[in-house]
C-alpha cells in the first residue's frame, strides 16, 4: 500500500504499545517491514509514546482528510493516547477510561433488570428444584465429546456461510476462508474462550476452539455467526477489501482491542446470529442438525426460549464485571454474588475473574452487552439486510449508533 509518513507513525505507535500491553493488538495486516522495526528494535518508554501520541493528534489537524475519516482517526487516537496514560501511571478511573477507549459511556445496570433472571433462566430451561443441579445435569447432557466437536462447528459454520451470501449477495471477497484449529494444550491458569477468531489478514481467518470448555451442541450456530459469518470474519475480510486494500485507510489494517474498532466488531458478532435467523429458526437448525437426540431434549419452545434469555446472561456478566471494576467488590464477595444466582458453575465464574484482571481484556467485558443492546436500540431486535450491510462495510464509531 502506499503508506504516509502519518500512516506509518500511526501503526508503528500501535504496534509499540503493543510491546507493553500482551494483546493489546488483536491482529495486524498492515505492512511487514513495519512489525519488524518493532520487533527488532528496544522496547519503546511509555514517556516517549506519550510524545509521540501528541505528535499524532496535532499532525492529524493538517493530513487533509474527510470530516468522518478524522473523526475516526482523531478517537483512534484518544484510545491510544488513554492506554498510553495508563503505562505511565496517570490515575483514570474507569468510566472515563472506557468513554475514552470505546467511545462511548459506562453505565451500571438496573438491578431490577436482573430481579428475575433466576425464574426466567428456570423457566426457560424447564428446571424444577435446585436450579444449580438441574443446570449441570443439562450441561452433562448436551456436552460434546471431543471427537465431534471439529465436525460439528465445520457444520455450522458451513450453514451461517451459506445464509450469509444468500443475504448479502457478492459483498465477501472471492478468495475468504476460515481455518478451524482445535486448541490441543491449554494452560489452566489462562484466560479460557471456547471460540476465538485470529485474522490473519488476505481474507483468512483462523478459529480456534476449544474443545474442553462450554462445548454443547446449542452453542455451535451462535458461535459460527459470532466468530465467521456474518460475524468477525466477514466484517474483518469486507473491511481489508474495501477500507485497506481498496481505499488505502491504514488505521483498518489493525485492530486494537481498547478502541472503537474492537467495539463495534463485538457488538456485530454479538447481534449476528438475529441477522440470519429468527429465534424459532435457529431452534429449530439446532435441533434438526445437532442434537444427538431429539426425544430425550427440550421442546422447540424451550430452545426458542433459551434462545431469548442469552442476552440477560450477558447483562449479568456485565454487571459482574461493573461490580469488580467500579464497586471494587473483592474476589469473595463477586463469587458469591454469581453463585446465588445458582446459574453459573465454579468454572465459568473462575474464568470472569481471570478475564477482569487481564489488562487487555477487562473493560472488553462490558462491550458484548453494551454494544448489543447499542445496535437492537438504533436497528432492532432483527436488523435490516441494508443496516446490517453498513455495520460491515463501513467505517462505524459507536457514537454513530446513538
Amino acid at each position: 500500500m502506499k503508506l504516509s509518513e502519518f500512516g506509518k507513525d500511526f501503526l508503528l505507535l500501535a504496534l509499540r504499545i503493543g510491546k507493553h500491553k500482551i494483546g493489546y493488538v488483536d491482529f495486524y495486516i498492515g505492512p511487514k517491514k513495519l512489525q519488524k522495526v518493532v520487533d527488532n528494535e528496544e522496547i519503546t518508554s511509555p514517556k516517549k509514546l506519550l510524545v509521540d501520541c501528541s505528535t499524532l493528534q496535532e499532525k492529524l489537524l493538517v493530513q487533509g482528510y474527510h470530516k468522518a475519516r478524522k473523526r475516526y482517526i482523531e478517537k483512534t487516537l484518544l484510545a491510544m493516547r488513554t492506554s498510553i496514560e495508563i503505562l505511565n501511571g496517570i490515575d483514570i478511573p474507569i468510566q472515563d477510561q472506557f468513554l475514552k477507549f470505546y467511545d462511548i459511556g459506562l453505565q451500571p445496570v438496573n438491578e431490577a433488570e436482573l430481579l428475575n433472571l433466576k425464574e426466567e433462566i428456570s423457566e426457560a430451561y424447564g428446571g424444577y428444584g435446585n436450579l444449580e443441579e438441574h443446570l449441570n445435569k443439562l450441561r452433562v447432557r448436551r456436552m460434546v465429546p471431543r471427537v465431534k466437536v471439529f465436525n460439528l462447528f465445520k457444520k455450522a459454520l458451513n450453514i451461517v456461510d451459506m445464509r450469509t451470501r444468500e443475504l448479502f449477495v457478492d459483498i465477501l471477497p472471492r478468495n475468504e476462508s476460515i481455518t478451524i484449529n482445535l486448541l490441543k494444550n491449554v494452560n489452566n491458569d489462562d484466560v479460557k474462550w471456547a471460540y476465538y477468531n485470529w485474522y490473519q489478514g488476505k481474507y483468512h481467518s483462523r478459529i480456534d476452539v476449544n474443545p474442553n470448555f462450554n462445548m454443547y451442541w446449542t452453542t455451535f450456530l451462535p458461535a459460527a455467526a459470532h466468530e465467521g459469518y456474518p460475524g468477525h470474519h466477514t466484517e474483518f475480510s469486507i473491511k481489508e477489501k474495501l477500507l485497506y486494500r481498496d481505499l488505502n485507510q491504514f488505521e483498518h489494517s489493525i485492530l486494537l482491542l481498547n478502541s472503537p474498532k474492537l467495539f463495534i466488531s463485538e457488538s456485530v458478532a454479538e447481534i449476528a446470529p438475529n441477522m440470519l435467523y429468527s429465534y424459532q429458526e435457529q431452534a429449530e437448525i439446532v435441533l434438526n442438525f445437532f442434537c444427538p437426540d431429539t426425544s430425550k431434549e427440550d421442546s422447540l419452545e424451550l430452545l426458542i426460549n433459551q434462545n431469548r434469555v442469552r442476552g440477560k446472561i450477558s447483562l449479568f456478566w456485565y454487571n459482574f464485571t461493573y461490580r469488580a471494576l467500579i464497586d471494587k467488590w473483592n474476589e469473595e464477595n463477586l463469587i458469591q454474588y454469581a453463585k446465588n444466582y445458582e446459574i453459573f458453575n465454579h468454572d465459568t465464574i473462575s474464568n470472569q475473574l481471570k478475564k477482569i484482571k487481564n489488562l487487555s481484556h477487562s473493560t472488553t467485558i462490558f462491550s458484548y452487552n453494551l454494544g448489543r443492546n447499542l445496535i437492537l436500540n438504533k436497528y432492532g431486535e432483527f436488523p435490516t439486510i441494508k443496516n446490517f450491510r453498513n455495520l460491515l462495510a463501513n467505517p462505524i464509531l459507536p457514537s454513530d449508533l446513538f
